[in-house]
Order: structure tokens, then sequence, then C-alpha cells
């Protein structure tokens, strides 16, 4: 039982405390190499932008829980973004109060996000298509909406600056949208974990058919997942919007392949029932540190989009090998005791 144990101990942790000694050998070779990176300047531009990553793999986390996933995020995302800004400039002569005409830009965002989240999981339960199917034409299809609603960068008007202020608000180097972006996923965390629902999101992972069997609201809770994933991909989407007073038709595609990456590094088994949102919070500071670092390093930007694909490669590898590892040690371990008591 102690072998059995420490191999199922070495599966669930494994990925864990690697993630955990990788942001440390970041920041200490970066703080060695950069003099300016531990400077209270880039320490808050390093963490505020950490608010729409941690958001985005907060929702993704949860998707991949249950063994599913969501490539539609970063399309969402940026219909989201330019919708804001679009909405706001259309709007700046309906209201006499400029917050108003910055809440019911942000409110069409948000249900926009809910919509295109529901509309996924829908497909993907009551049609049966593959979520890697579903997420990608959708994907394409937001893509593609973005691009019509502007092919161009829209600014926020002058006027309408003190709206999206709230961004840059900090206490120290913390700012008021990671303040957020940790409530979020603690809640989710407290939800996943403590509730019926966060049950059945694991027990779906496990195994759906068992589930099902066992009466667990399987479809239902597959469907409200993806409806607060796309809710906060529209969240993200925003935060972008208020950091650069400005929206990009293609601002959220980079974000797909960080999103996954920063889940796998947390520890957030692709296949299903493994990991957890607190545990992504460490995949998300090794992938917004080392973005940061190969900045400051001028490295290439398509060079830093390879290293990212490297890193899922990695931790799926990683993944995967302790499976294989810890499935043989228990194999081994049951062999032994069957000879022992033949």
């Amino acid at each position: 039982p102690n072998v059995s144990g420490r191999s199922a101990w070495l599966r669930d942790n494994i990925t864990k405390y690697f993630s955990f000694s990788a942001i440390i050998i970041l920041l200490v070779a970066l703080s060695l190499t950069q003099d300016n990176f531990l400077g209270t300047s880039n320490l808050k531009n390093l963490l505020r932008d950490t608010a729409p990553l941690m958001i985005m793999s907060a929702g993704m986390t949860m998707v991949l829980l249950f063994g599913s996933i969501d490539l539609s995020m970063g399309a969402v995302c940026s219909v989201s973004n330019v919708t804001y800004i679009h909405l706001m400039l259309a709007f700046q002569d309906s209201f006499s109060n400029p917050l108003l005409t910055s809440l019911a830009a942000m409110a069409v965002s948000l249900a926009f996000g809910l919509a295109s989240g529901l509309a996924l999981g829908i497909i993907h339960v009551k049609l049966k298509v593959p979520s890697f199917i579903a997420s990608l034409g959708f994907m394409s299809l937001w893509q593609s909406v973005a691009l019509l609603i502007t092919q161009n960068p829209e600014s926020v008007p002058k006027a309408l600056w003190g709206t999206v202020e709230w961004y840059k608000i900090a206490f120290g180097v913390v700012g008021l949208p990671l303040i957020v972006a940790i409530a979020i996923i603690l809640f989710i965390h407290c939800v996943t974990r403590y509730t019926p629902s966060g049950r059945t999101i694991f027990a779906i992972g496990g195994n759906e058919r068992t589930a099902r069997v066992a009466g667990m609201g399987v479809d239902r809770t597959k469907i409200l997942v993806f409806a607060i994933n796309g809710v906060l991909a529209a969240l993200a989407g925003i935060f972008l919007a208020a950091n650069l007073r400005s929206s990009a038709p293609t601002i959220g595609d980079p974000f797909t392949l960080k999103i996954v990456a920063a889940c796998a590094l947390g520890g957030t088994s692709l296949a299903g029932g493994k990991g957890g949102v607190v545990n992504t919070i460490v995949g998300v500071l090794i992938m917004t540190v080392l973005d940061n670092g190969l900045v400051m390093l001028n490295v290439n930007p398509n060079i830093r989009t390879g290293v990212q694909g490297v890193i899922i490669l990695v931790a799926v590898i990683l993944t995967a090998w302790v499976l294989i590892v810890g499935t043989m040690v228990i194999h081994e371990f049951n062999f032994f005791k069957f000879v022992g008591t033949a």
C-alpha cells in the first residue's frame, strides 16, 4: 500500500512541483540578468498584465477538468474587446453620464460572452459534437466577427478616459485587475471543491458514463461551465481594452496557446479529472514571467510563440510520463504482492 500510495502521490504532484521549480528558476535568472526586472514599474506592469490570462485560464481549467476544451476563448476575447470600445463610441451621445456609457457597452460585451459559451455548450452537449471541433469552428466564426466589427484599432475618446481608469488603480505593486482575477479564482475554487456542481465536474472528468448512471446533472453542468467560460473570456477582453484604452480585432488570438499552456503547467490534466484552478495560478505566472523576460531580452516575437509551444509539449509529456511510470509502479507492486502471498 505504501508503494501504491507513493506512486499516486507522484502522479498528482510532480507536475506541480516542476512548475514551482520553474517559476523560481525564472525569477532568479531574470533578476540576475535584467536590472529592471524587479523594479517597481516592471513588477506593477507584470502583475497587472497577468489578470486577463489568469481570468481566462481559470475558466479553461473548469472545462479541462471534465475532459473538454474550448479553443474559441481567444476569439471571444477579441470580439468582446472590439465590441466594448465600438459601443462606447456609439453610445457616448446616448447617455448623459460617461459611466453609464461604459456600463452599457460592458453589459453587451459580457452578454455576448454568455451567449457564445451557451451556444458552444449546447452544440457540444446536445448535438454530441466534440468540444475540440465545435470550439474550433466557433474560433473561426468569432475571429471573422471581430474583423467585421472593425478592421482597425479604435481608441477610447478622451472624454471617456475616466471610465477605464479603474484598471490603473493599484495598491503598491498589486493592481485592482489582479485582485479581481484572484477573487474570481477563489470563487471558482470554492465552487469546484465544495459544491455538488464541482463534484459533478470532477466526476465527469473521471468517468462521464458513471456520472450519468449516478444521476448527476452532466449535461446541465457542462453547459453551465461553458457559459461561465464565455463570460470570463469576454471579461478578459474588457480588461485588455481598459488597459490599452483601445481595441484590436486580433488581440485575443495569442491567448489561446497561453491559456492551454498555463493550465497544463498548473497540473490540470488535458484528459480531465485531475487538477485545480488554484494551481493554474502558477502556470499563469510562468507564462507571464517568461513572456516578460523574453520581451526584456528583445527576443523575436515568433520565437516567443515557439517557446510557448515547447512549454505545452514539455508539460503534456511530463504528465503522460508520470502517469505511465506511476501505473508501472502500481502494477509491479501488485505483482510482487501476489507472488508473496502465493
